[in-house]
């Protein structure tokens, strides 16, 4: 079932300063490869056996909570001699004593221990190998968990000599990993709680041998804040903190006057925390920088259209947008006016995909852009608006923004490490699930058939062809539970000494690539992530749900096979 996707915002918040260049780059230009190193063998022998001799007496190897990915031995080369070295991550047997990591280097033919440390928490919350300095070699985070309301210690490490060395430690409940366009330094996104769901949220990066603010890049990222807070003021939306913190957040998306208009919403509510000195501070910062703004047209991202706006200061605040998929996989972004007469349409931005469909022959459509996957037409109402004042103000201004119309972004896009993590086991997990339905890859590419009580049979691939083989291949991606449900609704039979399934076609649209996380939901050993996923190469989607669970090799995925 094809879902819709419906954004309503308010044009007059989207306060960006303009770029000052006509030309941006594509959306599917700024997709780039996560610079992460993940877990994996280091040699021939299993690692798992290699860690578990090294391990002090009563621990079990530990699989630390996030990235989701994570596995219980992160291997990647910190020294830049060409080989991997193994983190061990390791918890007590009865998961009451002391959490703690150490790190495996081969010398020779041998793996020696060459560093070791107990964790200052009870959980490992976060093992990642990412490059935080910019320098090309990888760094070491590790985040130990200390309690739900103290949260966690992050912990990152250098190779010096012959070890690894602490360089930095922050505090955290929440952290993101954030890989900015073109820019080979990691960044981290900061989420402190200053209450029970509020976060006071910092963007950082390291600058000569600390961790500060990177406020140059607030307007990238600052967006994902906005939005959890617009959530939280949609489900409390009398609570004057989240008003506050909604307008702190969005004056860091470079969005002043939609923060104003948040601080002013959260100053008619009873203030406490917090006070009513703190809002008026932050409503002057958020007026200075409308002052600085001057008369400059508003850009606008539209970043699930890939598209970006400007819109005539005059006009902003009576501007809205909604947007949503076509039928034909097409995209629709409509513009509005919203005044005391009600709101009325002022212009539509239709995108198709030049793979899937492209109208022809519609006289009301004004093609207005190009992309290399897309083309991008206007399309005017018959009739003017009527009403006057701001309704034909606004009208009289429709050329000049559809002629600024263009395909990109002005701000650089950003890659967050988890989300990708995620979206690559989901894709990985999706592929695997489409090449055990089509039988795997057969003898000379001739499919063996029979029947069986009225019912067509084909043979799996030789990969394939008895249990043992086909657990093997799904156990890097599914949970054992998930995979012996599979095996029973699928009604796989056992033939001669070789595994059939039953003789039909399957398929999905689903293109993993561009996928977006949505939502998410951290159970503690489980964690359920929403995606939205587009069909084909077009900006049509469909929205899937997916559970991880965590095991003691590691994430997999405990959804059903066939449901995403």
């Amino acid at each position: 079932m094809k879902k819709r996707l419906v954004s309503y915002i308010f044009l007059a918040a989207a306060s960006m300063l303009a770029a000052g260049c006509n030309i941006l780059p594509e959306p599917g230009s700024l997709i780039q490869v996560p610079k992460q190193a993940v877990a994996g063998a280091a040699n021939s022998e299993d690692i798992n056996s290699i860690a578990k001799r090294f391990l002090p007496k009563g621990t079990v190897l530990a699989t630390p909570n996030s990235p989701v990915q994570s596995k219980p031995v992160l291997t990647a080369d910190f020294d830049q001699d060409g080989r991997e070295e193994a983190v061990v991550f390791y918890q007590s047997k009865n998961n009451s004593g002391p959490v703690g990591m150490f790190v495996l280097k081969k010398v020779g033919d041998k793996w020696e221990k060459v560093f070791a440390k107990k964790g200052t928490g009870y959980e490992i919350s976060w093992a990642s190998a990412s490059d935080v300095t910019g320098d090309g070699k990888n760094e070491l985070l590790v985040g130990w968990k200390i309690g739900s309301f103290a949260g966690s210690t992050l912990e990152i490490f250098t190779w010096r000599k012959d070890g690894l060395d602490q360089m930095a430690k922050v505090n955290y409940h929440e952290l993101d990993l954030v890989q900015i366009d073109n820019d080979p330094k990691a960044r981290l996104a900061v989420w402190k709680k200053d209450g029970n769901d509020i976060y006071d949220v910092d963007l950082l990066e390291w600058k000569g041998k600390t961790l500060q603010s990177d406020k140059h890049h607030y307007p990238s990222y600052f967006p994902e804040v906005v939005k959890y807070y617009q959530r939280r003021t949609v489900a409390v939306p009398d609570a004057s903190y989240y008003w506050y913190y909604l307008a702190e957040a969005l004056l860091k998306a470079n969005l002043p006057e939609q923060a104003l208009t948040a601080v002013d919403k959260g100053m008619s509510f009873n203030m406490v925390v917090p006070s009513y000195d703190q809002f008026t501070e932050l409503r002057d910062k958020i007026e200075r920088k409308l002052a600085l703004a001057g008369n400059q047209d508003l850009v606008l991202e539209v970043r699930n259209a890939g598209i970006t706006m400007e819109i005539p200061r005059e006009i902003a605040p009576y501007i809205t947008y909604e947007e949503k998929a076509m039928d034909m996989a097409g995209y629709e972004v409509s513009v509005f006016v919203s005044a005391a007469s009600g709101k009325k349409i002022l212009f539509t931005i239709e995108i198709y995909s030049k793979d899937i469909h492209v109208p022809e022959n519609d006289s009301k459509l004004e093609r207005i852009a190009e992309s290399e996957q897309f083309i991008y037409f206007a399309r005017k109402p018959e009739s003017s608006p009527n009403g006057g004042g701001i309704y034909e103000k606004s009208h009289a201004l429709v050329d000049k923004m559809i002629s600024n119309v263009r395909p990109g972004f002005v701000y650089p896009t950003f890659t967050n490490l988890e989300n990708d993590l995620i979206v690559q086991q989901v894709k990985e997990a999706a592929d695997k699930y489409a090449y055990v339905t089509s039988g795997g890859k057969m003898t000379e590419g001739i499919i063996e058939t029979f029947t069986k009580n009225g019912m067509e049979y084909r043979y799996m691939g030789p990969e394939l062809n008895t249990k043992e083989k086909l657990v093997g291949y799904l156990s890097e991606s599914y949970t054992p539970g998930t995979i012996r449900s599979y095996i029973l609704r699928a009604s796989l039979i056992e033939q001669e000494g070789k595994l059939a399934q039953p003789n039909v076609d399957g398929g999905s649209l689903l293109n993993y690539e561009n996928a977006v996380i949505v939502l998410r939901k951290d159970n503690g050993m489980e964690k359920e992530f929403d995606l939205k996923v587009s069909l084909g190469n077009s900006l049509s989607f469909e929205y899937v749900h997916v559970v991880f669970s965590k095991t003691k090799d590691g994430w997999r995925i405990s959804s059903d096979l066939g449901t995403f």
